[in-house]
């Protein structure tokens, strides 16, 4: 056991790629060996499934990933029966249920179904032969109850560092040495951190279960307990007894965050930039303690609460075809509330842009009332981060009449200028550089007279920032890039291409590129049967197909 920790240590040490790994693998060979050895050893079984569950974010295939996840359960699990009170057991294996939750929805039936009778079995579930999402209801209830169990106990612990940490007048411990304090209060940080942790997980455990149900009362439900899970979270976060003096004085963020006062320059053209090469403007972080931070947690907790929300706008439209606006507004303060205290806070930008971005595509595709424009300007990117000349401007001054295409090209805008922020601080994230290629891509599509008049520059950008994506991927080193996803941006690439004439021939390479690299016309069928997404539109892979069988 002891071998295993040490190169679970060098695992971490390196954190992602092939080294970490093989590290992780070898401490889960000396685990196993030592759960062999001593089966009723809670400690090697929870170290086994912790490593396990650790080793699933380094394979893409869904049976791989199902697999070890299976596993890590099945040791959490026994790890309980001898340690049932372990806050860190219960904690794991609720978030592993979670994440199973999560793949066996989007995995392939007929896959999902040989997994279901892998031979490891992971609870009273087992032999439930209901849909990939009543299952993972299912998976979801339970892990909500496993996490509200490890909050009992996280709370006792919290309540007990309190009084240890901050003693009553006249207490012994009244006079402590002042190491001993600080000590004391590092102590006490962690463990509310832990706290806040917990119920960010039980936030996003109910958020995705309030989205599977059926019903619309118990998905507000739902919503409703994620919510409060969040407000308790804040209400910890903002506990002046639980954070150091100087940290606590900093930070403000309990509730939501003003609206940025940010707005459009009126003197701007509406013309389009053209992309450049991204280029990051930013240094690398210093390297921090390990102690946790109340800003971090702050911005982890209105992270969740921006989730939630964006969550409910999707299960709100599908219960009423309306877009709801104020879902969005409430959803894009907690951002700001992250965005003030951490500008460069990537998650943040790409979210805020995601959120603008969808506002825009639903506002394009269906009737219903519009916001204000001022209430669109307040949404532009609201970070200290100065922008580039690669970013995207919005249209010339204010109009004397507000229009809903005016509006959308305004949300689109700011959602570009959000990808563009993000951009400057991680130049070569293959998944930011695809975002601009399909936002670009939108735009492009959209019939008003500004979209129009820059269409062709839209196009070229979407181009260019596709082949930024690709530049960045195509040696299969980039971090959390699958095969489908460079699959993916290759096939959004060509079909800009398609867009722009005189690039017929550069089509077709693109189109060669993407069949090396594992394309077939399988996956065009598959694409046309079921759901291609928003970016890839239908008569492109019809045409796709079509040369696909001439054997490109």
């Amino acid at each position: 056991m002891e071998e295993g920790v040490l190169l679970e240590e060098k695992g971490e040490r390196y954190a992602t790629g092939d080294k970490a790994r093989r590290f992780y693998e070898k401490a889960g060979d000396m685990y196993n060996k030592a759960c062999k050895l001593n089966p009723e050893d809670s400690d090697c079984l929870y170290n086994f499934g912790r490593v396990l569950y650790i080793l699933v974010d380094f394979t893409h295939s869904p049976c791989q990933k199902l697999s070890l996840l299976n596993a890590s359960i099945e040791r959490f699990r026994s790890a309980l029966i001898y340690d049932s009170d372990n806050a860190d057991t219960l904690f794991n294996l609720a978030q592993a249920l979670t994440t199973h939750a999560e793949v066996i929805q989007d995995h392939d039936e007929d896959d999902e179904e040989a997994e279901h009778d892998h031979e490891h079995k992971h609870g009273e579930n087992d032999h439930f032969h209901g849909s990939p999402e009543e299952r993972a209801a299912l998976e979801l209830q339970e892990a909500i109850q496993l996490f509200e169990n490890c909050y009992i106990i996280q709370q006792r612990e919290l309540y007990a560092a309190v009084k240890e940490a901050h003693p009553k007048k006249g207490d012994e411990k009244d006079e402590m040495p002042k190491e001993l304090a600080e000590q004391l209060q590092e102590e006490l940080a962690n463990n509310a951190g832990v706290l806040i942790d917990t119920l960010i997980s039980t936030s996003q455990a109910l958020t995705s279960l309030a989205f599977l149900v059926d019903t619309v009362d118990r998905s507000q439900d739902y919503y409703k307990q994620a919510g409060e899970k969040l407000e308790i979270a804040l209400g910890v976060a903002s506990d002046k007894l639980l954070w150091p003096a100087s940290e606590e004085e900093s930070n403000s963020g309990k509730g939501k965050g003003k609206a940025s006062s940010a707005s459009l320059d009126s003197a701007e053209s509406e013309d389009v930039m053209p992309a450049l090469k991204p280029v990051s403007v930013f240094r690398e972080a210093e390297s921090q303690d390990g102690a946790i931070s109340q800003k971090e947690k702050i911005c982890d907790i209105h992270l969740q609460y921006s989730n939630l929300l964006s969550s409910q706008t999707d299960r709100n439209f599908q219960d009423t075809g309306k877009i709801s606006e104020e879902l969005y507004e409430n959803s894009l303060q907690h951002l700001d509330v992250v965005l003030s205290l951490q500008p460069r806070h990537v998650e943040a930008l790409c979210d805020k842009g995601d959120l603008l971005g969808a506002w825009a595509q639903g506002l394009a595709a269906f009737e219903g009332p519009v916001p204000g424009l001022s209430d669109i300007e307040k949404w532009d990117s609201g970070s200290n981060i100065t922008l580039g000349n690669s970013d995207v401007v919005a249209a010339e001054g204010e109009p004397k009449k507000s229009t809903r295409s005016t509006r959308i090209w305004q949300l689109f805008a700011s959602a570009t200028r959000a990808f563009h922020s993000a951009l400057e601080v991680e130049s070569q994230n293959t998944s930011i550089l695809e975002k601009l290629g399909d936002i670009h891509w939108s735009r492009s599509m959209l019939t008003s007279p500004v979209a129009l008049k820059n269409r062709a520059m839209l196009l070229n950008n979407a181009s260019v920032y596709y082949r930024f994506a690709w530049e960045s991927c195509r040696d299969g080193s980039a971090e959390n890039v699958d095969e489908e996803q460079r699959l993916e941006i290759l096939l959004s690439w060509a079909q800009v291409l398609r867009a722009i004439p005189g690039k017929e021939e550069e089509v077709i390479r693109v189109l060669k590129q993407w069949k090396r690299c594992g394309g077939s016309k399988e996956m065009l069928t598959d694409m046309l049967e079921g759901q291609s997404g928003d970016i890839l539109q239908e008569d492109f892979i019809e045409f796709a197909l079509k040369q696909a069988r001439k054997g490109l």
